[in-house]
This record gives C-alpha cells, sequence and structure tokens, in this order.
C-alpha cells in the first residue's frame, strides 16, 4: 500500500514538471512572436503652410438677373429672341404697335417748327422794323416839341413887354402842352416796345417753342419705348409674350440673365467671419457638371449678423464660369476657418490617441519610439505638430495600430 502511494506521487511529480515546461515554452514562444518585425509605410514630417477648412453650401445665382416689362401698353407686333439666345445690351427684343406714336411724332415736331418761325419773327426783321417806326415818330415828336418850347418862348417874351396879343401867347402855350404831350407818348411807345413789350413777347414766343419740344420729346420717346431693349449683355431665360398679344407693365415680359459670372450666398458663423476677407480667392465645387474644383472670389461679407438666423452673409463670384453652369445648380463652398504658416506639418493618419494624448512613432533606424506631439490646424489630410517632433523626422502613417515604443519594423513604402 506504501509503495502504491510512493508510485503515485512519483507520478504526480512527473505531471507537474510537464506542465511547468509547456509554460516555458509558451513564454519563449510569446516573446519570439513580441520580437517579430512589423512592415509600416512612412512619411517624413514636412514645413509649410497649412488650412482647415468648412464646407457651406448654396444655390447658385447669375451675377445679374433682369426681369423686363414695357414701359407703356401696347400690342406685340414682333419677337426677335427666344429662349436661351444671346442678347446684347440694346437689342430689341420685341416690338409694340407704334402707328399712333409715329402720327404723334409728326405732329408734335410740325408744332415745333411753327413755334420756331414764330420766335425767329417776334425777335427779326418784323420786330426791329417796328422799333424802327417808333424811334421815328419819338424823333418827330421830339423836334415838334423843341419847335413848339422855342415859339412859346418868344410870343411869351413878346407878350410880355406888350409887343404880342394875349391870343398868340395862348395859341403857342396851347401848342406847347400839345406837342409835349405828343412827345412823352412817343416816347412812352419807344420805351415799352423796345424793353418791356417786345421781350414779353419774345419770352412768350420761346416758352411756346420750349413747350413744344417738350411735347416733341414725350412723343419721340413715347415711339422709342415701343421697341423694348434688352438692358444687359446675356442670355434669354424667360419669355413670356406673344404676337397679337397686348402687353403692359403689370407683368415681366422678358428675363435676361448675365452668364458673365455667378454668384454664391452662404451664411456663415461668427468664428468663420473674422477670418473672411474681401477678395479671398476660396474653392467651389459643383458637383453636377464636375469634381474639380472651381475658382471663387469673396465679393462681399455682412458686418453684422442677421437677426433671425444669427449668420453672416457671404457672397463668392465665379468669374469666367464652365458653360455647363447653371442658375439654380447645387454648389459647396469650402472657406477657411484657420491656417498656420511656416509650421510642421505630418500627415493626418499618422496621430494615434490613447488616455486624452496624441502620439506618433517616430522611425529610427529599425525601430521606432512613441513620442506625445501638440497638434494645432489640421484639415482631412494633414495636421500642424505644435511640439514633439521636428522636420523630417520620418513618422508612421501605416501599421501603427500593432506598435508599441521600441517595435522593430521593416517600411515598405509603396
Amino acid at each position: 500500500m506504501k509503495r502504491n502511494h510512493i508510485i503515485i506521487g512519483l507520478i504526480i511529480i512527473g505531471l507537474i514538471f510537464n506542465i511547468g515546461c509547456s509554460t516555458k515554452a509558451a513564454e519563449e514562444a510569446a516573446n519570439i512572436m513580441v520580437e517579430q518585425s512589423v512592415t509600416i509605410e512612412t512619411a517624413k514630417a514636412v514645413q509649410g503652410d497649412i488650412e482647415s477648412l468648412i464646407s457651406y453650401s448654396g444655390r447658385i445665382k447669375p451675377v445679374q438677373e433682369i426681369t423686363i416689362t414695357p414701359k407703356q401698353p401696347g400690342k406685340v407686333v414682333k419677337i426677335n429672341y427666344e429662349i436661351g439666345q444671346e442678347v446684347k445690351a440694346g437689342d430689341v427684343l420685341y416690338q409694340l404697335d407704334d402707328i399712333d406714336a409715329r402720327l404723334q411724332v409728326n405732329q408734335t415736331a410740325a408744332a415745333v417748327e411753327l413755334s420756331e418761325i414764330n420766335v425767329k419773327k417776334i425777335s427779326g426783321s418784323t420786330y426791329e422794323q417796328q422799333i424802327a417806326q417808333l424811334k421815328s415818330a419819338l424823333v418827330a415828336a421830339e423836334v415838334a416839341y423843341d419847335n413848339a418850347k422855342t415859339s412859346y418862348e418868344s410870343v411869351k417874351a413878346l407878350y410880355e413887354a406888350g409887343a404880342e396879343s394875349k391870343f398868340k401867347y395862348d395859341q403857342a402855350e396851347s401848342q406847347l402842352r400839345l406837342t409835349e404831350q405828343q412827345y412823352l407818348t412817343a416816347k412812352t411807345n419807344y420805351d415799352s416796345t423796345e424793353q418791356k413789350s417786345a421781350l414779353e413777347n419774345i419770352a412768350t414766343a420761346k416758352a411756346q417753342l420750349d413747350q413744344s419740344k417738350a411735347a416733341y420729346d414725350i412723343a419721340k420717346n413715347a415711339l422709342e419705348n415701343t421697341s423694348i431693349k434688352s438692358p444687359i449683355s446675356g442670355i434669354v431665360a424667360a419669355r413670356n409674350v406673344k404676337v397679337g398679344e397686348f402687353v403692359s407693365s403689370a407683368a415681366a415680359s422678358y428675363v435676361i440673365i448675365d452668364n458673365s459670372a455667378y454668384t454664391i450666398e452662404v451664411d456663415v458663423n461668427e468664428a468663420v467671419i473674422g477670418k473672411v476677407q474681401i477678395g479671398d480667392i476660396v474653392k467651389v465645387f459643383i458637383n453636377s457638371i464636375s469634381q474639380e474644383a472651381l475658382s471663387g472670389t469673396i465679393t462681399a461679407a455682412a458686418p453684422s449678423a442677421d437677426l433671425k438666423k444669427q449668420t453672416y452673409l457671404v457672397k463668392i463670384q465665379i468669374d469666367n464660369p464652365p458653360s455647363e453652369i447653371k442658375g439654380g445648380m447645387f454648389a459647396e463652398v469650402k472657406l477657411i476657418q484657420d491656417k498656420a504658416a511656416d509650421c510642421i506639418m505630418v500627415p493626418l493618419t499618422s496621430i494615434v490617441e490613447e488616455d486624452g494624448g496624441k502620439y506618433v512613432f517616430v522611425v529610427n533606424e529599425d525601430k521606432v519610439s512613441k513620442t506625445q506631439v501638440d497638434t494645432g490646424v489640421s484639415n482631412d489630410k494633414e495636421v500642424q505638430i505644435i511640439s514633439g517632433i521636428n522636420v523630417n523626422d520620418e513618422i508612421v502613417v501605416k501599421g501603427q495600430d500593432f506598435l508599441k515604443d521600441g517595435s522593430t519594423v521593416v517600411i515598405s513604402n509603396n
């Protein structure tokens, strides 16, 4: 019995020995696995400028859209442009019936001609002849008055000396008073005609001429308004009239858009508006026509927020747009949210976040060191490194999930 116990004990000791040997082998195998190299891809830390972009969306609008209505009602007799056709500023889009307008122009033109003749008549040779006649009468009256005055003084001297009768004296005095009155009348007629009456007549005639010219200009303008013209160069976006239809200013007849440039309006928050500058170049994406970015220029930025939305309006203009762009298309604009100049940058994929910190694996020959870094501005490709590494440090960008500090690596950059 005792012998059996000894045998059992030996068996147990053997089993324990075998188990211990197996555990040690497993540990050695694990250590071998840890020591195996990890294949990675790397990139070097570079120095340059980095921008953080934020996307906003909006609808594309033509830089100018003009709604055209006739200035006066009328019947359409001719249409010259259809939707989609290009027009130049001053081109006649459609024509209204102009028969009555032409008759009115002819009538007012005749009135202007008559008024001009009347002005020439009053201020010309007829007036000069009238003045000459009045002046001649004035001179004659003055001579008669002077003669009567001389005669009266002679008769008066004789009468006072007792050499002339009272009858002769009274007759000479009466003649003096008569010629004096005739002289004053002639002088008044001459002065009033020359200085007042003629001037008033001329002024009246000129006023009538001005009135006739104004009526002519109105009639001429009405005639011109029967030709409905495009105020800008562009493309016909809408036509709402047809031949034979009576139109008025109550409804739009044409819509013309200026397709030389397009604009996009977006609403940005206060964190972005402070970094927006008029003249900045931004990227615009219109996926319905192309995956490539177009160049846009910021042309306006609101100085204050919209009271309802609490956002700031920013306008972006696309100059020399491709012909495929149409008003109303959806566009995405990428504005600068933050930027850093002349800084150290690494690919965004190289950053490992752990326990609230950020790390990169720096390659030194065939080993890596896990290095904590402080980051700054980032975008969808790169991130700014404020501290932790230097320019030209080789950084793991792929395979870092299998690394730890001091791991052996094999670089396999494609």
